[in-house]
């Protein structure tokens, strides 16, 4: 009898169905099955989701080292608690790697160890990237690389950026170019980029990136015997191409290894970390209040290595700022009156990222050459 309904009928049906709901009723039929992997819908299914569903916070954190090292997923609603909502089910508890969070984008998790994996928690759908590419088998392994990930609407295709460095024997390193490719979900292929990436370097292995308003953003700096010249590298990931955007001037020569990107109530931000009995810390966070206008950075607040608190992970509209301590624990701090709530969430130190969520079928369809693994969705 299903299969009698009218198409139009069945997509508003659809539409009001989570993602999970949606998988099953895949399984139904054919003409469900086509009906629900057709990206129309897909994309019309996210943009319902994002508009009229209530958007949750996604929590990252991780206990352990090495082989030992657990990784912890979950949901909360987005009240002053932190109150939860659901565990995710992290499907690489066996997988070789140590993980590199690079960054969450419409409901799709992108991480970097051996292999750099698509993961979306909603459907427990998964895909490997191909590791190798033309440039790599040309000029072999990197000598460092970054990786940036974000949407490209005018595609409706998820893309992963990465810039390559090689070994250079010249005497400043800011002389040489990253070579740049640009992963395609849809195409399962990596392909090489035609915007040439200006002359600068990225920190190897702790670099940060932020995906904002179209654009990959990275902390990047030139070189030379007078020191450093910090800046931001950001690429267009619908247009493909790059340009820089200038930091406050008390930050542009500032180390490298101490700045931090990322996005915080809706601005692009950098934060600036200092040293304190061997051990980091926040020292203060800048936000581009006019993405447009450099000269609109804007520095939030700054702290003492006395508060003992770790990186910024979101910021309220109400100016209070969701924190980690030293300690481990995920602290509200109120910097008016510098006053600090524990919300008794606790993770390693250093591993904890909050990001927003909304539920997407996104990778329903994907994987296409590449090496794709299918986590169970339910148990």
């Amino acid at each position: 009898m299903a299969d009698y309904l009218p198409q139009e009928v069945l997509f508003n049906i659809f539409l009001k169905l989570p993602p999970k709901t949606l998988v099953l009723c895949s399984c139904v039929s054919q003409s469900w099955r086509a009906a629900i992997s057709d990206p129309i819908f897909i994309n019309a299914h996210f943009n319902k989701s994002s508009i009229y569903n209530k958007k949750w916070l996604i929590l990252r954190r991780y206990f352990g080292t090495g082989s030992k090292k657990k990784e912890r997923y979950s949901l909360h609603f987005d009240t002053e608690t932190l109150d939860l909502y659901e565990e995710l089910k992290f499907p690489f508890i066996n997988w070789n790697g140590d993980f590199k969070l690079v960054g969450i984008c419409n409901g799709l998790v992108c991480l970097s160890g051996l292999d750099i994996l698509l993961w979306n928690p909603s459907i427990q759908r998964v895909v490997a990237v191909l590791r190798t590419s033309d440039i790599i088998t040309i000029y072999d392994a990197p000598d460092k690389f970054a990786l940036g990930f974000g949407f490209d609407p005018r595609a409706n295709d998820y893309k992963v950026v990465r810039l390559l460095y090689f070994e250079d024997k010249s005497p400043f390193n800011y002389k040489r170019s990253p070579k740049v490719e640009l992963y395609e979900v849809r195409t399962g292929c990596w392909r090489v980029i035609e915007s040439k990436a200006p002359r600068c370097e990225i920190v190897k292995s702790e670099w940060t990136q932020a995906f904002f308003n179209g654009a990959v953003h990275w902390v990047a700096y030139r070189e030379s015997s007078r020191g450093y010249k910090c800046f931001i590298l950001r690429f267009d990931i619908v247009e493909e191409c790059f340009s820089l955007i200038a930091l406050p001037d008390c930050l542009v020569n500032s180390s490298p290894c101490d700045l931090k990107v990322s996005v915080l109530g809706g601005a692009l931000s950098i934060m600036l970390c200092g040293w304190y009995c061997f051990e980091t810390y926040v020292c203060s966070v800048w936000v581009l209040q006019n993405y447009d206008m450099p000269e609109s950075w804007t520095k939030l607040t700054s702290f003492e290595p006395s508060q003992e608190l770790g990186m910024v992970l979101g910021l309220r509209e109400n100016g209070d700022m969701i924190m980690e301590s030293k300690s481990g624990e995920v602290v509200v701090y109120r910097p008016e009156n510098q006053l600090m709530k524990g919300l008794g969430i606790y993770g390693g130190e250093g591993s904890f990222y909050l990001d927003t969520y909304v539920e997407s079928l996104a990778l329903l369809n994907e994987g296409k050459g590449g090496l794709e693994r299918v986590a169970e969705v339910y148990d």
